[in-house]
C-alpha cells in the first residue's frame, strides 16, 4: 500500500471520527431542549400549585361559612367541599407523579452528560495519537524522497495539509471548549430545577396539611349533624312509645302538625284497621277497579309526589294515570319491547322505564317526549332507578351487569359485573353511594357506586331467586331492606348488621312472577305483596303478623305500589287489571 493510500485511509478514518462529534452536538442540543421543556413544566406546576392554594383557601372559607351559618343547605355545601377536596387530592397526586418523572429525567440527563464527557476525553486522546502518526508518516516520506526530483512540490503539499489539519484540530478544540461551557450551563440549570422541585414538595406538604385540617373540620361538622339527627330520632321514638303506652293515636291536624289524641270507641271497634304513627290505614276494598285493554301488565309505580301512577307492560307503552280518578293522562311511546320497571324522579318531572330491548328510556313529563335513551346493556334490563338529585340513573340487567349513567353527559360512567342476572335493585342512601341488587342466584349484593367495588354479598337469605328489593323509609333511618323471593317468603334485613330481622309468609301467599314487586307503606308500618292467585297480602312490620288478605284480582299479581303520601295503594295483575285502594285517614 502506497503512502497516498495510507494517508487517504487515515483521512477517511479521521472524517468518520469527526462525525461522532456531530452526534454529540445533536445530543447536547436535545438535552438543552429537554431542559427548556422541564422549565416550562415546572412553571406550569407552580401555577397549578398557586391555583390549588387559592382553591384551598376558598374551600376553607366556605367550610367556615357553612359552620357559622348552619343553614338547611349545609349538607349540599359540605358535599361540594368534599368533591373539591377529592379534586385537590387528585391534583396533588398528579403533581407527585410529575415530580417523580422530573427526577427520573434528571438522573437520565446526568448519565448522558457523564457519557459525553468520557467520549470527549477518549476522542481527544485518539486525535493526539492520530496527528502524531501523520507527522511521523510525513517525516518518513520526506526522508524516503530525498532523491525524488518532485520533493519540493510534495513537501509544500504535505505542509499545506499539515496546516489544514492543524486548523481543523484547533476548531475541534474550540468546539470541545464550547461544549464544556454548555454542559456546565446544563448542570447549573439542573441544580435550579432540583431546587424548584424541593420548593414544590414543601408547598405540597403545606397544602396536604391544610387539606387535612379542612377534612377534620368537615368531619366535626358531620358528627355534630349526626348527633342532632340521633337526638331527633330518639325524641320521635320516645314520642311514639308514649303514644302506644297511653293508648293514643297520632293524627295530623289541619295546621300540618302531629298530635296525640285519645283513641275513640269507634276506633276500637275496627279490629282490622289499626292506626299507627303514620299517614296510612289498612285497606278494606278497592275504591276503583280498572280493566286495561292493551297487552299484559308487568309493573306499576306511584309517583314521588303521589299525584299520579304509571303502568307498563307488553304493549310497549308507559301509561300515566291520575292518582285519584285513575284516568289516563298520557301514553309514552318509544320502547321497542316490553316495559319491565318504572321510576319517577323526586320532583315528578321525569319518569323512566326499563325494557327488554336492552335499554332504559327517560321521558320528560311536561312534554311527553324522550329525553334520554340509555343503551349499553346486552341483555334485558329489568330494573332502573333515579338518584335523589336526578343527575344519575342506576340500572340492572340479565347480562350480569349494573350500570351507572350520568344524565348530564348522557353516557355510562361505571359498569359493575355482578356474576348473576339482576332482577331488581334499589339505592340504600340518599346520595346514591350504596346500591343493593337482588339476583337470579338467590343472593343479595351491596355495591359502592363511586368505585364499583362490592361491599357485601349476602348468601342464604332465600332459597329461590329474588324478585324485588326495596328500602324502608322509617326503620329507623332507612336501614331495613325488604326482599321478595320465589321461595314464597319476604324478609326484612338490617343493613347495619346484615342480619335477617323478620320473615313474612303465609299459606296463601305464592310469588307468581320473576318480576313480582313488593313494597313498604310510607311509614314503614306495613309491607304489601301480591300472590299468584290474585290475593293482596299485608303484614305488620312490628308484630310480624299477617294483617289482611284481599282477593280482588283473579290472575297473577305482578306488583304493588304505595303512594308516598300514604293515601292510595295501587295493585296490578298480568291480566290487565288494576285496583286502587284508599289508605288515607278518615278524620
Amino acid at each position: 500500500m502506497s503512502y497516498k493510500d495510507l494517508i487517504l485511509e487515515s483521512l477517511t478514518t479521521r472524517d468518520e471520527k469527526e462525525h461522532a462529534f456531530h452526534e454529540i452536538t445533536i445530543a447536547n442540543q436535545q438535552l438543552v431542549q429537554k431542559v427548556i421543556t422541564l422549565q416550562l413544566k415546572e412553571k406550569q406546576l407552580e401555577a397549578a400549585m398557586k391555583t390549588a392554594q387559592i382553591q384551598n383557601e376558598t374551600l376553607t372559607q366556605a367550610a367556615e361559612y357553612a359552620k357559622a351559618q348552619g343553614s338547611p343547605e349545609h349538607q349540599q355545601r359540605v358535599a361540594e367541599l368534599d368533591r373539591r377536596i377529592h379534586d385537590l387530592n387528585e391534583e396533588r397526586a398528579e403533581m407527585y407523579k410529575t415530580q417523580s418523572g422530573n427526577a427520573q429525567r434528571l438522573v437520565h440527563m446526568n448519565e448522558q452528560l457523564q457519557k459525553a464527557t468520557e467520549t470527549e476525553k477518549r476522542n481527544s486522546a485518539e486525535y493526539d495519537s492520530y496527528y502524531l502518526f501523520i507527522y511521523l508518516l510525513w517525516i518518513k516520506h520526506v526522508n524516503s524522497d530525498k532523491k525524488n526530483p518532485r520533493k519540493p512540490f510534495r513537501i509544500k503539499k504535505l505542509t499545506a495539509s499539515v496546516k489544514q489539519l492543524g486548523t481543523k484540530c484547533d476548531l475541534q478544540t474550540e468546539q470541545l471548549r464550547e461544549k464544556d461551557i454548555a454542559i456546565q450551563i446544563l448542570q447549573d440549570e439542573l441544580a435550579a430545577i432540583q431546587l424548584e422541585i424541593t420548593t414544590t414538595e414543601e408547598r405540597n406538604k403545606k397544602l396536604e396539611k391544610e387539606n387535612a385540617q379542612l377534612l377534620q373540620r368537615w368531619l366535626d361538622k358531620m358528627n355534630q349533624e349526626a348527633e342532632k339527627m340521633n337526638e331527633a330520632t330518639e325524641f320521635y321514638e320516645n314520642f311514639l312509645e308514649q303514644a302506644r303506652n297511653v293508648g293514643q293515636t297520632i293524627r295530623k291536624t289541619s295546621g300540618g302538625k302531629w298530635v296525640m289524641r285519645p283513641s275513640s270507641s269507634s276506633d276500637k271497634s275496627k279490629p282490622d284497621r289499626r292506626v299507627h304513627a303514620a299517614t296510612v290505614v289498612l285497606p278494606v276494598s278497592p275504591c276503583k277497579k280498572m280493566a286495561l285493554s292493551d297487552g299484559e301488565l308487568f309493573c306499576i309505580k306511584a309517583s314521588s309526589t303521589g299525584s299520579m301512577f304509571a303502568t307498563g307492560g307488553s304493549d310497549k307503552k308507559l301509561r300515566i294515570y291520575d292518582a285519584k280518578t285513575g284516568n289516563v293522562t298520557m301514553a309514552l311511546g318509544g320502547s321497542l319491547q316490553s316495559i319491565t320497571s318504572i321510576c319517577f324522579n323526586p320532583s315528578d318531572e321525569l319518569v323512566l322505564g326499563s325494557s327488554t330491548d336492552n335499554s332504559t328510556r327517560i321521558w320528560q313529563l311536561s312534554t311527553g317526549r324522550i329525553r334520554h335513551t340509555l343503551t349499553g346493556h346486552i341483555g334485558k334490563v329489568f330494573a332502573a332507578q333515579f338518584t335523589a338529585d336526578s343527575k344519575r340513573v342506576v340500572s340492572g340487567s340479565h347480562d350480569r351487569t349494573l350500570k351507572v349513567w350520568d344524565l348530564q353527559r348522557g353516557y355510562c360512567i361505571r359498569t359493575i359485573f355482578t356474576f348473576s342476572s339482576c332482577n331488581d335493585l334499589t339505592l340504600a342512601d340518599v346520595e346514591g353511594q350504596t346500591l343493593v341488587s337482588g339476583h337470579l342466584d338467590n343472593n343479595l349484593r351491596l355495591w359502592d357506586t363511586r368505585t364499583g367495588n362490592g361491599i357485601k354479598e349476602l348468601t342464604g337469605v332465600h332459597t329461590g331467586q329474588i324478585t324485588s328489593v326495596s328500602i324502608s323509609p322509617m326503620y329507623p333511618n332507612g336501614d331495613a331492606l325488604l326482599t321478595n323471593s320465589r321461595d314464597n317468603t319476604l324478609k326484612m334485613i338490617d343493613l347495619r348488621m346484615y342480619d335477617i330481622v323478620a320473615t313474612f309468609q303465609a299459606p296463601s301467599y305464592k310469588n307468581g312472577a320473576n318480576w313480582s314487586r313488593s313494597c313498604y307503606s310510607p311509614d314503614g308500618s306495613y309491607i304489601a305483596a301480591g300472590s299468584a292467585d290474585g290475593s293482596l297480602h299485608i303484614w305488620n312490620t312490628l308484630t310480624r303478623n299477617l294483617e289482611t288478605t284481599l282477593k280482588d284480582h283473579k290472575g297473577v299479581m305482578c306488583g304493588v305500589s304505595w303512594s308516598p303520601v300514604g293515601d292510595y295503594l295501587y295493585t296490578a295483575e298480568t291480566n290487565k287489571n288494576v285496583c286502587i285502594y284508599n289508605t288515607a285517614f278518615q278524620v
